[in-house]
């Protein structure tokens, strides 16, 4: 009997204790924080497992490879911000990278490619090189797209011209390449060709410009206006025709006139880039 009771008494204190105990909590609560790139297309940057309540810290992923990359030798893409910065998930979120792009274009084209002297600088006018920024806001459209930013910024006077002087540039020949390279870079955003004509309205071919220049156009003109075109090589047709317009005739003898007095009455050496300008 006292064995009984002894067993009785043993089960009840076993009982006892393990009501005691504290039963363990359910497992901690977690949330997936899924981190993507420029492209909802690609996979995920990552996918993290975070606790409830704690932030998270995302800039390990802004310097990488996958946010920071050239889509070609004048584009650029890098990271700007994320499209939030929880500092307590509570639920699972998906984080967006932001970026920006950076873009450099040359439009138009060189007014001036023909050059009649070797002295002063190349010009450029004409040309321009821009860089376009384009950054993505926090911010969505109605379409749920990421609102972009665009700034466009003008840096053609920044840029190197190579050659940038005119006798450089026909040091050994009459036609040369000129490449404007945007600053930051060795590569040029883009090359023409240039060419120097020497002799421009010495049609007498006696080394001076003067009147008889003139006289000797209004000659050919007359010429051509009787229906006798007279017989001229490529060179003879391009130094008469002095304003360029590919036909000769008398507002060429009035442009080497305008020459002619230019030249008298100044004290420097005029160039036809001055009259023709």
């Amino acid at each position: 009997m006292n064995i009984k009771k002894r067993l009785i008494s043993a089960a009840a204190a076993l009982m006892f204790t393990a009501a005691c105990i504290p039963v363990s909590s359910t497992a901690e609560e977690t949330h997936t924080v899924t981190v993507m790139g420029y492209n909802d297309d690609e996979p995920p940057i990552a996918v993290l497992t975070v606790p409830h309540g704690n932030s998270v810290d995302l800039s390990g992923y802004e310097s990488s490879q996958a946010l920071n990359y050239h889509i070609d030798d004048y584009t650029q893409v890098g990271f700007s911000q994320w499209s939030e910065y929880p500092e307590t998930v509570t639920e699972d979120i998906t984080v967006h990278a932001l970026s920006v792009k950076m873009k450099i274009e040359c439009s138009g084209k060189p007014s001036k490619t023909e050059y009649f002297s070797k002295s002063g600088k190349v010009n450029t006018n004409g040309l321009k090189v821009t860089i376009t920024k384009y950054t993505q806001l926090p911010e969505k459209d109605k379409n749920g797209s990421f609102i972009t930013d665009i700034e466009v910024t003008d840096i053609s006077d920044a840029c190197t011209t190579v050659p940038a002087v005119i006798d450089k540039a026909f040091l050994t020949d009459n036609t040369a390449s000129v490449s404007i390279i945007p600053p930051n870079s060795n590569r040029a955003i883009v090359t023409y060709d240039i060419s120097y004509f020497e002799g421009l309205g010495d049609v007498d071919g006696n080394g001076s410009i003067d009147t008889s220049d003139a006289t000797e156009i209004l000659k050919l003109y007359a010429l051509f206006s009787t229906g006798k075109p007279p017989v001229l090589t490529e060179q003879q047709r391009l130094t008469c025709d002095v304003d360029r317009n590919d036909v000769i005739e008398a507002s060429d003898a009035v442009v080497i006139q305008k020459y002619y007095g230019a030249s008298m009455t100044s004290h420097e050496d005029v160039s036809w880039d001055d009259i023709l300008s």
